[in-house]
């Protein structure tokens, strides 16, 4: 099973002013920037990062929300949003050295398995990142699922980054131009960048105590204190812990009718409940708050369905799947 990881994303510069501009300690928010309005299409989504310290802007007091973003850039962005901190002992990548600013975020991200580097043993930190390196990244740390999806990019794709691009278009990540284009071999902006990292970022929250007890697929309880399969039971109590918090951050702000709220609200305590006591019967609670989802209208439950698809990996959906809508194809 895949535990639920929190987002993509990272940041580099050529120089320490660059570096210093894009992660600075000073504080900014997106309204302070000169080249950024409320009205620009991603706004929201750089307030997001902005706001959590994982971007800035430069010394001008810009942003360049059109402007491009690298490949060191970016995978500093990206342990920062999924808290990756483990190094591995070396980078084994030509052109990386242990005095470069991103050295360190290099070996962070070799850890967590989400770089590798080229087939000439390089990682090319200046190279700015494309459309499909940030799918292939997404895809990777988030371990996701193709969902169903009746659209394909009408321009051309790389051999190597057509599953990519597909699981991150079929849940709902990235989207289409109008004329149905990807521009899957175009650099991605500052601004692309941000609006597809920052889905999987929420905010602080005491996490969810792990002394909890999760499902095993009945609905019984262990007897006598059992220790069988707790390994597993620890990451489903992980993974549940997770969806909880991406439920009430992620998806309740974004949903548009006070029936929604009300189910997404259920499922949660339908959750909480199971992990205080195992023998909650979860199953009728799932069924309850399932009636109240067929009453929505088309439109509801089509929302509220890519909400949760959107801000949870398919993987620990299908874990949990008999807490949200047995009957419903994820």
């Amino acid at each position: 099973m895949k535990i639920l990881k929190k987002s993509v994303a990272l940041i580099i510069i050529f120089t320490v002013v660059f570096t210093q501009s894009i992660f600075g300690e000073e504080a900014n928010t997106a309204s302070q920037f000169s080249d950024l309005s409320e009205s620009h299409w991603a706004y929201e989504e750089i307030e997001k990062l902005v706001d959590a310290g994982i971007i800035a802007g430069y010394p001008d007091g810009t942003f360049k929300p059109e402007g491009n973003i690298t490949r060191a850039e970016l995978i500093k962005i990206v342990n920062l949003i999924y808290s990756y901190a483990d190094k591995q002992e070396t980078a084994n990548l030509s052109d990386i050295r242990p005095e470069d600013w991103f050295y360190d975020h290099v070996l962070i991200a070799q850890k967590a398995g989400y770089i590798i580097g080229f087939e000439d043993g390089t990682f090319r930190p200046a190279d700015d990142i494309t459309r499909e390196q940030l799918c292939k990244i997404i895809d990777t740390v988030n371990g996701l699922m193709e969902l169903p999806f009746d659209e394909t990019p009408t321009d051309e794709v790389s051999a190597w980054a057509v599953e990519y691009v597909e699981r991150v278009l079929s849940n709902r990540i990235m989207s289409l131009e109008e004329d149905g284009s990807f521009r899957a071999m175009e650099k991605a902006t500052r601004a692309e960048a941000c609006d597809a990292l920052s889905k999987f970022l929420l905010p602080d929250e005491e996490d969810a105590s792990s002394s909890q007890v999760v499902p095993s697929g009945g609905g019984g309880t262990s007897s006598g204190g059992e220790t069988e399969n707790s390994d597993e039971k620890d990451e489903v109590d992980e993974t549940m812990s997770t969806v909880i918090k991406r439920l009430k951050n992620g998806v309740i702000p974004e949903l548009t009718t006070d029936e929604q709220v009300e189910i997404v609200n259920d499922i949660i305590l339908n959750m909480e409940k199971y992990q205080a006591d195992n023998s909650y019967d979860y199953k009728s609670a799932a069924e309850e708050a399932y009636n109240k989802y067929k009453a929505l209208s088309d439109e509801e439950r089509s929302e509220l369905k890519e909400k949760i698809q959107l801000k949870n990996s398919t993987g620990d959906l299908l874990d949990l799947k008999e807490f949200f809508f047995p009957e419903v194809d994820i």
